[in-house]
């Protein structure tokens, strides 16, 4: 039976931009220059706060006076994605942090460009939906709960009115704490 190992924020690194070193246009020629994957791999990798749920990877421009670039940015990326189940994504996220640190800020037409040159990228949108799920139904502490068809909604924090209705099917929603186990109930 073969052990796999988690790999580390730098192993990580060197993955990604060892799959950045192959990509190619039409043409043959290569996508990113050895320079651009040079000050790709200088660039600070931290992690998120413990608590963030829905967000994956953020990329933060160091000094707003001037335009994001690899020597003027951070990132910061999920601890959850260090588990076997997610590396593969977790090499996804970081690809897309790097796209916004080569000086693509936006979610525009060039930047999906780009970004569709990562293999298995409509999986990887899945398995973040998945990851993303996973973290809420983890960290939910409260179910908004349809009376009328039984959908249920998990939240981490209660803020809740009496008068939220399920848009589906106009059922009202109740509040409802979830009990987590302790880990002795395990």
């Amino acid at each position: 039976m073969e052990i796999y190992s988690i790999p580390d924020i730098n192993q990580l690194r060197n993955t990604v931009i060892s799959k950045m070193r192959l990509f190619s246009d039409s043409s043959g020629n290569r996508v990113f220059t050895n320079s651009e994957l040079f000050n790709l791999s200088q660039i600070g990798i931290s992690y998120l706060s413990r608590n963030s749920i829905s967000r994956h990877g953020l990329t933060t421009n160091l000094d707003k006076s001037k335009r994001i670039s690899s020597g003027n940015c951070s990132v910061r990326l999920n601890r959850n994605l260090f588990q076997e189940e997610y590396i593969d994504y977790a090499e996804f996220v970081l690809f897309h942090e790097y796209i916004h640190c080569l000086g693509n800020f936006t979610h525009n037409k060039d930047f999906r460009l780009i970004e569709n040159l990562w293999p298995n990228k409509k999986q990887m949108n899945l398995i973040g939906k998945k990851l993303t799920r996973d973290l809420q139904n983890i960290n939910s502490k409260w179910a908004w709960t349809c009376s009328k068809c039984g959908f249920i909604v998990r939240k981490s924090t209660r803020k809740f009115r009496s008068n939220y209705f399920h848009k589906e099917c106009k059922g009202k929603l109740e509040n409802i704490p979830i009990i987590h186990p302790t880990k002795l109930e395990h």
